[in-house]
């Protein structure tokens, strides 16, 4: 006796990105004023950066770098870091010696999704311009979700004044669709 072919359908979730969200310019004077609490000292805002967002961005060059990596080993969670190196021998080292972190590499050739780019597929950080229209941010946040591969994905708000009104919307609409 033999059986029909079975006709089961695959009802498994597909991989979908896994978001952090973040400020890429965490310097920005528009940060000092809006998200630190007034009167906080400078060399505590690495520290709290890393305790109230999901990714930090940093780069080869920046002048503090070797503080905002030991915040974000110091995290009371883990903190996705976005590393922009030429040369990416340094943050490997520094991902070897702290396996636990996660990491992005991102060199000058690594593609980087923004809503004006057309025809990228597979990037796995986005940089968001500040808005207040939620219906803009949502369709942005789609576009992102349908080109980004399965597993950690940086979304950083952008901009020389990030704002922080456009993360909390990012933030609330991400809880809302499921991401």
């Amino acid at each position: 006796m033999t059986h029909p072919p079975s006709t089961q359908v695959d009802t498994r979730t597909p991989a979908t990105p896994e978001l952090h969200l973040g400020f890429r310019h965490r310097r920005a004077a528009s940060l000092i004023q809006e998200f630190y609490p007034d009167g906080m000292p400078e060399d505590w805002r690495n520290s709290y950066l890393a305790m109230m967002t999901q990714v930090i961005w940093v780069e080869d060059r920046d002048e503090d770098l070797a503080e905002m990596l030991a915040a974000i080993v110091d995290a009371p969670r883990p903190v996705l870091t976005v590393w922009v190196a030429e040369d990416p021998a340094q943050a490997n080292l520094w991902q070897a010696a702290h396996p636990q972190q996660q990491l992005i590499i991102k060199t000058p050739s690594t593609p980087v999704w923004t809503p004006q780019t057309e025809g990228i597929d597979g990037a796995r950080v986005a940089l968001m311009p500040g808005s207040d229209q939620p219906a803009q941010i949502r369709a942005w946040l789609e576009q992102f979700v349908q080109q980004a591969p399965a597993g950690p994905c940086a979304l950083f708000v952008d901009g020389e004044s990030p704002s922080v009104p456009t993360l909390d919307r990012l933030r609330t609409l991400i809880e809302l669709m499921g991401l």
